[in-house]
């Protein structure tokens, strides 16, 4: 037998439960295109996919300014702590960009005349990150010197740094899987409108490729190379 549901009732109006207030999601949920106004079926899934990583996006510019005092406080343990949702997050982006996949290319180019020249590039919440995630090298750096360490010197002796190894761990993570989305959005772009087209903003595919070759931090590559090296010297392969 199957068990009747019976529909939900509220004591409150709409829009008034605590809940609702403290969530604002009447705001919230008025944020994207009504469906009558939308030009295809698949733009409003376009919409919240995207302000599903603008809100993200908040969120870890927010992280990321918190890790940023923690380090100047040399509170390493909450330091790590919140750089592993900030990776979590991302991972979550990773998996955000792939509902687009469920688009068809035909079925973007039926409204993507209505972003104009509207472009990922824009986004402020993917610039914030632009801009905060290398400060958080220079503020690392300052707690290596504080400690009379090198890069190489924490990873050779782990065992006498582990909280320093664990956040720069933590750090090549985050450099890794934000290198991953930038790749990812490169083939979604070439999946959607063809490897030798322009983007919406006008930017050629070509100078989005440029972009994978970026890092965040640089000097966590290459100090696997510093530690191949020395490795080499010292007989360990």
């Amino acid at each position: 037998m199957v068990k009747q549901i019976h529909p939900h009732t509220s004591k409150h109006a709409p829009g008034q439960t605590v809940y609702e207030r403290y969530l604002r999601t009447e705001e919230l949920l008025s944020l994207q295109k009504p469906e009558e106004e939308l030009a295809h079926h698949d733009e409003l899934q376009f919409q919240v996919v995207h302000q599903v990583f603008e809100l993200w996006w908040k969120e870890t510019a927010f992280e990321l300014r918190s890790i940023r005092t923690l380090l100047h406080q040399f509170n390493l343990p909450m330091a790590i702590h919140l750089l592993q949702r900030v990776i979590r997050i991302q991972h979550l982006l990773l998996e955000n960009m792939r509902m687009l996949e469920t688009m068809s290319p035909w079925d973007f180019h039926q409204f993507r005349r209505v972003l104009a020249d509207g472009a990922g590039t824009d986004s402020p919440g993917f610039h914030a990150l632009l801009t905060l995630s290398p400060l958080l090298w220079d503020d690392f750096s300052q707690v290596l010197a504080h400690e009379q360490v090198s890069l190489a010197d924490i990873y050779m002796r782990a065992d006498r740094y582990p909280l320093l190894v664990a956040f720069a761990e933590a750090l090549t993570d985050y450099d890794e899987v934000f290198q991953i989305f930038r790749s990812q959005h490169l083939k979604l772009a070439k999946r959607m409108i063809g490897p030798g087209s322009v983007g919406t903003g006008g930017t050629p595919m070509e100078l989005l490729e440029r972009t994978l070759q970026d890092a965040f931090y640089p000097e966590l590559w290459e100090v696997r190379n510093q530690l191949t090296k020395i490795a080499d010297e010292q007989g360990l392969k």
